[in-house]
């Protein structure tokens, strides 16, 4: 049988394009060209925009969800707009700032509404790293393997950037953080081809960067 190291290892080689962006092309001030701005309960339009940071990874422009926007129980997903894919690979680099509570970022794929889609969350207030399906606009925990927690205790500093990958092959997610490997987890609950982006939470500020695409069906 198969191991599911050895089929994310195999599909890895069977590469089908890529995008990727790292907004230094877009005037800071406006939205990107490509990207759909919702919340999660449906609002068009929510405020993001390209904005200047020297601190930023590659250059100076970064994709940023200005804190205090939103009602702190909204979720702003920001959803690239030319990719979807079923089975592929996403990272991205992220700093989470802000004030008030409930401060977290996430990436998001398999996005078919603002209601459906797979979220990997980190928590800056309560320092952890979750795997979600939100469903109908309801958030279940992934197990994570093998222990089958629900989330992975994690040092998430306020202004630091950091660096985010997810794996998805069929029901198989990894994890990898900082270019390590964090978690794997096995889900079948969200198998459509979807879209794939980023997410924050009400008042967060949160910034992201060097945003990678890879299909790979």
């Amino acid at each position: 049988m198969r191991t599911a190291a050895g089929a994310f290892a195999l599909l890895s080689l069977l590469g089908l394009g890529n995008e990727s962006v790292n907004f230094d092309a877009v005037k800071p001030g406006v939205a990107p060209p490509n990207w759909t701005f919702v919340s999660a309960l449906g609002s068009p339009r929510a405020r993001w925009e390209v904005r200047y940071d020297p601190s930023a990874p590659s250059r100076g422009n970064v994709l940023e969800r200005p804190g205090g926007a939103s009602p702190e129980s909204e979720s702003p997903v920001a959803i690239f707009d030319k990719v979807i894919c079923k089975d592929g690979e996403l990272s991205v680099k992220f700093k989470i700032e802000g004030r008030g509570r409930g401060r977290s970022a996430g990436i998001v794929w398999r996005y078919q509404d603002a209601s459906n889609y797979y979220l990997l969350h980190f928590g800056a207030d309560d320092k952890s790293i979750g795997l979600y399906r939100v469903r109908n606009g309801h958030a279940d925990a992934v197990p994570i393997m093998p222990e089958g927690r629900s989330a992975l205790p994690h040092d998430i500093r306020l202004g630091q950037w950091y660096l985010a990958k997810v794996v998805f092959r069929g029901d198989k997610i990894r994890v990898l953080f900082g270019n390590r490997k964090l978690f794997d987890a096995v889900d079948a609950g969200m198998a459509a081809p979807g879209k794939a982006g980023v997410w924050t939470r009400g008042h967060t500020t949160a910034s992201f960067d060097d945003f990678r695409i890879e299909k790979r069906s």
